[in-house]
């Protein structure tokens, strides 16, 4: 007995020497991982404004309710004097009510067996979460989180993009674009925790503090945006279109002051959300813009010197180019237009017997300056920069739609854009979305200015911008678009619409971008509508949402009536030209200067 006395104390006393002496710093780091918690504060993501500090998307606090099931196992109440061990049964009782749960169901979480850490609920707001906590039940806690919000919900949708409700990771928009500046950083804190789940009173605690998230702030104007949303939103259903977009760009800045898509998506809702309906169409999807796009044919041909304002042009009724015979929209017998009433009347002949007279490459240039080819400096996510076909391309029927609009593909930013620039006297200002990010006094840090382009000199842009008020006179294409007062400078396009889907040619785009007063813009107004049922025709369509949009400015900013231009500009020679004329664009002088 003696003898195995000793051997037993022996091999207590070498384990024991192994655990305090060899094996010590072991030891002690196993005890330590047993009894420490590692808690994560979840940075607060910063909020996006906008141009007027209204809350675009912003964090809200929550808490996700957790419960370890030894310790809740161990939870009195008092009845009368004396405390009653009531465990996980009187604890789902008594939380069950607060958290809008089945007491049931909490009973089976709080005794699941083989674990300390179970999930209640989560996404518990800071009221709700309080009064739990207020019970005192031993081994209840809650770990903070956010909820993202979004005030404006489907107006910006697509813009603001969205973060994933899970985890407040960015999905879309600028979201996603500017997460590193939203994000932050967020804190940890390391305690010793008791049996009960309570810190251990004097142990080592280290925390590493939260750093939240930048605010950021947009050009985005909200009651335009919500304005133009809601416009166009109606008119994509009123006209049975597949699509459509409307971007609002203050003429001397180029600050991007409204970006709608209709159909769009609820970013505080994502469970009927279409993907197809996240995009912002207005940056992501190119398409061949049609009629708009003659500005830069004439802008190149004004400038170039192969037009006048009153230069006449014969207008037949139909063309032979490249093997085949182009029209305009409605059969008409030989027409006398000025070069002013060509794009007024939006012929597709008149423009291709004055864009054919410029070199295709000359007429690339025009096309990059104007912003078209390349992204636009907001590099949104999935920013298309549209396609222009590099001048040895310029062949065969190609050689002559683009000078109307169609073989090459722009954004609704880009051509938006291009009409800012003319606007401008000529000077195009690179669009921008972002006004700048708040620092950490709350002081707006601005974004980097961004340089004008000099696309023509101010006098061909006041020449051409004149010219194009015609389209919204008597004999133009946009009555829709006028307003009463006021002189109103735009372009009407259709175009056909390339269904990527089907891969050809489906329906057409109908669209209108335009600015008012002529005479002294202050914002242009691109409105597209894709695929519509109702009709093809960018005056009709389009107009009446440019018209709605414009109006809300004008009024707004309190614009004075427009007084008459001094330019005199018409849309009809009134008089028969002669194909003989060497100042007068024809089939004829084509031929005999070999075109």
């Amino acid at each position: 007995m003696l003898g195995l006395t000793l051997v037993i104390l022996l091999v207590f006393g070498g384990q024991l020497f192994r655990v305090q002496g060899l094996d010590a710093s072991a030891t002690q780091q196993a005890a330590m991982s047993k009894r420490s918690v590692k808690t994560v504060t979840p940075a607060m993501r910063g909020q996006i404004l906008d141009t007027n500090g209204r809350v675009l998307a912003e964090s809200v606090e929550r808490f996700t309710v957790v419960a370890d099931p030894v310790a809740i196992a161990e939870y009195q109440v008092k009845v009368g004097d004396v405390w009653q061990k009531v465990g996980a049964v009187g604890a789902a009782s008594d939380v069950a009510p607060l958290l809008g749960m089945d007491a049931g169901d909490l009973q089976t979480r709080f005794t699941r067996p083989g674990t300390r850490y179970v999930i209640v609920k989560k996404d518990v707001t800071p009221a709700v979460w309080s009064e739990v906590k207020s019970l005192g039940v031993p081994g209840i806690a809650a770990e903070r989180t956010a909820a993202r919000v979004y005030p404006l919900g489907m107006a910006l949708g697509p813009v603001v993009g969205v973060v994933r409700p899970s985890d407040q990771s960015p999905l879309s928009g600028i979201e996603y674009q500017l997460d590193k500046t939203l994000s932050g950083t967020p804190g940890t804190s390391i305690y010793e925790r008791a049996r009960d789940g309570y810190l251990i009173p004097g142990s080592e605690r280290v925390d590493t503090p939260v750093v939240n998230g930048r605010t950021v702030r947009l050009t985005i104007d909200a009651d335009l945006q919500w304005l133009t949303e809601n416009a166009l939103a109606k008119r994509v259903r009123d006209v049975g279109a597949k699509k459509g977009s409307a971007v609002v760009i203050e003429v001397a800045t180029g600050k991007v002051r409204a970006l709608a898509n209709y159909p769009s998506f609820d970013p505080n809702d994502l469970s009927h959300a279409d993907p197809a309906n996240m995009r912002n169409g207005a940056l992501n999807d190119a398409f061949e813009p049609g009629s708009t796009g003659k500005l830069i044919t004439f802008a190149a041909a004004l400038q170039e010197g192969v037009i006048t304002p009153d230069t006449g042009v014969i207008v037949p009724n139909r063309l032979p180019r490249a093997g085949m015979r182009f029209k305009d929209n409605e059969n008409h017998p030989t027409e006398y237009l000025t070069a002013t009433g060509v794009i007024a009347k939006s012929s597709n002949i008149g423009t291709m017997l004055i864009g054919e007279r410029i070199d295709p490459k000359v007429l690339v240039g025009y096309f990059h300056r104007f912003g078209l080819g390349s992204k636009s400096p907001i590099d949104f996510p999935g920013e298309s920069a549209g396609d222009v076909p590099a001048a040895k391309q310029w062949v065969g029927a190609s050689r002559y739609t683009r000078l109307f609009g169609q073989a090459y593909s722009a954004t609704a930013l880009q051509m938006t854009g291009a009409y800012q620039a003319i606007a401008n006297k000529g000077l195009r200002m690179p669009p921008t979305l972002v006004d700048g990010v708040m620092n950490d006094s709350g002081t707006l840090v601005p974004a980097p200015p961004q340089q004008g382009v000099r696309v023509v000199p101010e006098r061909t842009a006041t020449t051409l911008s004149r010219m194009i008020e015609e389209v919204t006179g008597p004999d133009g294409t946009a009555r829709d678009a006028r307003i009463k007062g006021y002189r109103v400078a735009g372009k009407t396009g259709t175009a056909d619409f390339y269904d990527q889907r089907t891969g050809g040619y489906h329906g057409f785009t109908a669209s209108f971008i335009g600015y008012a007063p002529a005479e002294a813009p202050k914002y242009v107004v691109g409105v597209f509508l894709h695929q519509p049922s109702a009709g093809m025709f960018g005056g009709a369509l389009a107009g009446p949402v440019f018209n709605q949009v414009m109006s809300y400015l004008i009024e707004r900013d309190g614009a004075a009536p427009s007084p008459k231009s001094a330019l005199d500009y018409h849309v009809w020679v009134g008089h028969k030209l002669s194909p003989s004329d060497p100042d007068v664009l024809s089939e004829a002088r084509a031929k005999r200067d070999g075109l």
